[in-house]
């Protein structure tokens, strides 16, 4: 008996990946599978079969890469996905330093964030909050991120 097996598309990641930033994140602009599949943010994924229970983005701008659009989904929530995506982002940053913006209401990606070696550096006020912008060097983070060795 032949057995049938399901592929994950493009497109069905990018619609799972809209809809779960769209419902954990509090973006201004609602997310879409077009723009997913035409932003230059790059997303690793955590697969269950076919449902994506975890994604983050990266962005590099120049000698930084940003990471963005963490989210976990609801059923798969306090397994340390989180803190996993997060470690998993910074491992395929291709700069040296990486970064990223946290909501300060958002007490389980602030942990997450310092338990991966990342380190506020400062804070914003954005989306009607305070937003504290974490960073840390690729490699070697225990080194001063605003002080190069000369």
């Amino acid at each position: 008996m032949s057995k049938f097996v399901l592929t994950v598309g493009a497109r069905n990641i990018a619609v799972q990946i809209a809809d779960m930033i769209n419902a954990g994140d509090q973006l201004w602009a609602r997310l879409n599978e077009s723009s997913i599949l035409l932003s230059p943010v790059k997303y690793l994924i955590e697969l269950d079969g076919e449902i994506i229970t975890g994604v983050i983005g990266l962005e590099q701008y120049g000698l930084t890469t940003e990471l963005k659009h963490l989210c976990v989904h609801p059923n798969y929530r306090r397994r340390g996905l989180g803190k996993k995506l997060l470690e998993k982002g910074i491992q395929a940053a291709t700069t040296e330093f990486v970064y990223g913006a946290v909501g300060s209401d958002n007490h389980t990606n602030i942990r997450n964030n310092l338990r991966v070696g990342m380190r506020p550096i400062g804070k914003r006020w954005g989306r009607g909050r305070h937003i504290i912008i974490f960073a840390r060097r690729k490699n070697g983070h225990r080194k001063s991120i605003h002080n190069r060795e000369t």
